[in-house]
């Protein structure tokens, strides 16, 4: 008499079932485990970010303040000695004309200058607290320091601008000034990014008696 084993598959669909909720299983975690790497990686750099600018922008400003008063004790600041007004027979004003070239000397010494002294930056060390890398605010300041590295970038582009403030009946005062903006990257870990500094420096100005023609009012800057 012939004998016929049965074979049942539900163990072996069980099995595959139990294979593919362990496989779903280790997918869930393991998107869950990127995603809070994501975000605390992102928290992080947005504090470290934060802390850096903070820092570099305040050593920053005191380089740039340091360039002014070393500009300030090197240069004329006649007023006469960069601006010449002209009258007529009447001694209205005709013409408000700068003398450039000196103008333009002075900015290229005050770059110079200031690139000197923001290149002291690089010198100088910067930390941010371990912990900070966590991405976690009411954290961040404590934990062992960890140095970043600091490089100077660019240069310290100039400008020169001209302002006319009416003083009063026939009394304008008249500043001119320069601009300038020094850029500093610190590099780190993830990421490099740049804090800029701009900065102004009253080259001369003075109280001109006399009614300034509306031209010069209007638009600042006139004919220089």
């Amino acid at each position: 008499m012939p004998y016929y084993v049965v074979t049942s598959k539900k163990p072996a669909e069980r099995k595959r079932k139990k294979k593919i909720k362990v496989i779903a299983v280790l997918l869930i975690i393991t998107l869950l485990l990127a995603g809070l790497f994501f975000f605390f990686n992102k928290q992080a750099n947005e504090v470290i970010e934060q802390l850096t600018r903070s820092t570099i922008s305040n050593r920053l400003t005191v380089k740039m303040n340091a360039a002014f008063d070393e500009l300030m004790a090197t240069f004329d600041d006649s007023y006469s000695s960069y601006v010449h007004i002209e009258r007529d027979a009447n001694g209205d004003i005709t013409l408000i004309t700068a003398d450039m070239v000196k103008i333009n000397k002075l900015m290229a010494q005050y770059s110079t200058i200031v690139q000197t002294h923001v290149s002291e930056i690089e010198q100088e060390e910067i930390s941010v607290p371990m912990l900070a890398f966590t991405g976690w605010p009411l954290i961040s300041t404590l934990g062992a320091d960890v140095n970043l590295e600091i490089a100077a970038v660019g240069d310290a582009p100039c400008s020169y601008r001209s302002e006319f403030t009416e003083m009063g009946i026939n009394q304008t005062l008249h500043s001119i000034y320069i601009d300038v903006a020094a850029s500093v990257e610190i590099i780190l870990p993830i990421e490099n990014i740049v804090v800029t500094c701009p900065s102004s420096a009253l080259v001369c100005e003075s109280v001109i008696v006399g009614k300034v023609p509306e031209f010069y009012l209007q638009n600042g800057m006139g004919s220089m």
